[in-house]
């Protein structure tokens, strides 16, 4: 009997360790990566080996905010450890894509994630400029209509021929006029499609049903109705589901926020003063569930893993008490409030983004009444830093904004819609956060919304602006690398890592075209600077940059390389 105890122990003990939920310990391309390759592998290392069944397309999916919904394979790797997404068709340039693993995934001994694990990250851009020129100009009035309140627009691929097609929303007439890309870049026709009569304003695209085509969400901005539209994959959409958030639904945003693999939108409502969660079910039907934050006009609302955690936050914009505020989400659908901090002027749309370059989530809003634009920095554990806030005499009712390397230069800039400019402002990011007013773009009346997209495959990022005074879309287009007066079409920053896994000597080898300032940095698995080198001027060739292997504990590091104005990252394992 004295044996028994201990044999009894080590069995349950056996039990325990076999029961345990496996963990995400890394991933490819990192939370908030800003240059991610338009069709590189997306990675997933866990801490045990997972059961083969319950990793697919279904448990783990890719959505590109203009692209869709990603085709790829999807395989074990590494012993079963790790999860690798292959893309079959490429990203579109510049884009931001959700990463969601559902918590269906299990480990090899058969215990479920038990939650759900999502990030974010953008597809690089080429070299751009801010200093755009317009090329055309759509009217969207038939001839017999004298006013249709042209809002905003997504600009998804939902007919699946690779290029971004424009879904424009209409507040007065509450219709979409759909325009399809003719491969060019341009819009040579729209089809509309009526909705009804309750001025729908903010919009998003998502695949709410599973089928793997794009579909639609519009809120009406002085309403309470959120309507639902199903992709067919051709370019058009069924007639709108109507779902119930609060008066004054202005702003939406769509995520995962319980690990279920739906996609769930939460809305923000200016004139009730409060937020609705409507919970998908997986099919496209929805739940509506009531909100607050003790805020005063909830008005706008951007998401992003602020924390690091694998969970998608919330961040939203007040209009009353101009404020902005991060919610924590725990993965189970709940949130709770973290920070909030004081704006001068009402926001009126926010977009978050990791806009210093420490791998924490920001957040930029258009504070309308203010005619200025603030930016507050997250920390990475949900505080916001004081804002700061930007303005000229371009910014007038700043009532829109969006973001993207227009540059290309690996960091995130930022343009705002100014309704009483009437202008679009583009302002170049320094890398670390600091804004300077880069170009003032013309609007014919009012403008309405910026959306940065390419619009033509070329790999830079055009803007497309809304001008709600006279219904029409101003196409600007990103000159690229005639700005710069580079070749037309440039190789990008030639990397090789020497070995992965590197053992001792680990490093890699740079090959550059020209003279140029060079710097390498090496992070941890949480976005943590472990290794940092900046080289004085290095001459056009190859050279080799090694990092010392001592002192690193054995796991998934990723690797920054800066020179010739570009940025690559890769991933690098350690193992001794």
């Amino acid at each position: 009997m004295t044996r028994l105890f201990p044999l009894l122990y080590l069995f349950l003990a056996c039990q325990w360790a076999t029961a345990q939920a496996p963990r995400v310990t890394a991933h490819f391309p990192a939370n908030l990566e800003v240059s991610a390759a338009q069709q590189g592998a997306i990675t997933i290392d866990f801490d045990m080996p997972l059961e083969e069944s319950s990793v697919h397309s279904g448990t783990v999916k890719v959505f590109g905010r203009w692209s869709g919904p990603l085709a790829a394979t999807v395989q074990l790797a590494n012993g079963g450890q790790r999860i690798e997404v292959v893309p079959t068709e490429p990203f579109i340039a510049g884009e931001w894509v959700t990463v969601n693993l559902t918590r269906g995934i299990r480990s090899a001994a058969g215990e479920a994630m038990g939650r759900g694990y999502i990030w974010n990250f953008w597809v690089a851009a080429a070299v751009g400029s801010l200093q755009q020129s317009p090329v055309d100009t759509i009217i969207l009035r038939l001839p017999e209509e004298d006013y249709l309140q042209t809002y905003g627009a997504y600009a998804g691929d939902i007919d699946n021929d690779g290029f971004s097609d424009l879904v424009v929303v209409n507040e007065h007439t509450d219709d979409l006029r759909i325009l399809l890309n003719d491969g060019t870049g341009r819009y040579p026709d729209f089809t509309v499609l009526p909705m009804g009569s309750q001025e729908p304003s903010p919009n998003e695209g998502a695949d709410f049903n599973g089928d793997g085509e794009i579909d639609f969400a519009v809120c009406t901005a002085h309403q309470d109705e959120v309507r639902i539209l199903f992709g067919d994959g051709q370019g058009g959409f069924s007639q709108p589901e109507i779902y119930h958030a609060d008066e004054g639904a202005r702003g939406l945003v769509v995520l995962d926020c319980n690990g279920d693999g739906a996609d769930d939108i939460f809305v923000t409502n200016r004139i009730a003063g409060n937020l609705t969660l409507l919970l998908n079910d997986g099919t496209g039907q929805f739940t509506a569930q009531p909100m607050d934050t003790d805020g005063n006009g909830e008005t706008a609302c951007a998401a992003a893993d602020a924390n690091n955690d694998g969970i998608p936050d919330i961040f939203i914009g007040m209009y009353n008490n101009p404020e902005l505020a991060l919610l924590l989400g725990d993965g189970q659908g709940g949130f709770t409030l973290s920070d909030r901090v004081s704006v001068t002027g009402s926001p009126w749309m926010i977009a978050a983004a990791d806009l210093n370059g420490d791998g924490f989530a920001d957040v930029a809003s258009s504070n309308s009444n203010g005619n200025r634009m603030a930016v507050s920095f997250g920390d990475g554990t949900g505080q916001l830093s004081a804002p700061v806030h930007y303005s000229n005499s371009a910014l007038k009712f700043p009532l829109a904004i969006d973001l993207g390397d227009l540059d290309g230069d690996g960091d995130i800039d930022i343009v705002t819609s100014n309704y009483s400019g009437p202008t679009f402002t583009a302002f170049e990011n320094d890398g670390e956060g600091n804004f300077t007013l880069a170009s003032t773009l013309p609007s014919p009346n009012l403008a309405s919304c910026a959306i940065l997209h390419d619009r033509d495959n070329d790999g830079d990022i055009d803007i497309s602006g809304t001008d709600e005074g006279v219904d029409q879309i101003v196409l600007f287009e990103n000159p690229g690398m005639a700005s710069v007066g580079r070749e037309e079409n440039p190789k990008r920053l030639s990397v090789q890592l020497l070995s992965n896994p590197c053992v001792k000597n680990c490093g890699l080898t740079l090959t550059l075209q020209k003279t140029s300032e060079t710097s390498l940095t090496l992070l941890n698995a949480q976005g943590q600077a472990v290794f940092h080198r900046q080289y004085s001027l290095l001459p056009a060739g190859s050279h080799q940059l090694t990092w010392p292997a001592k002192g690193l504990e054995n796991g998934v590091y990723f690797v920054k390389v800066i020179a010739e104005g570009q940025h690559w990252s890769g991933q690098q394992v350690i193992a001794r």
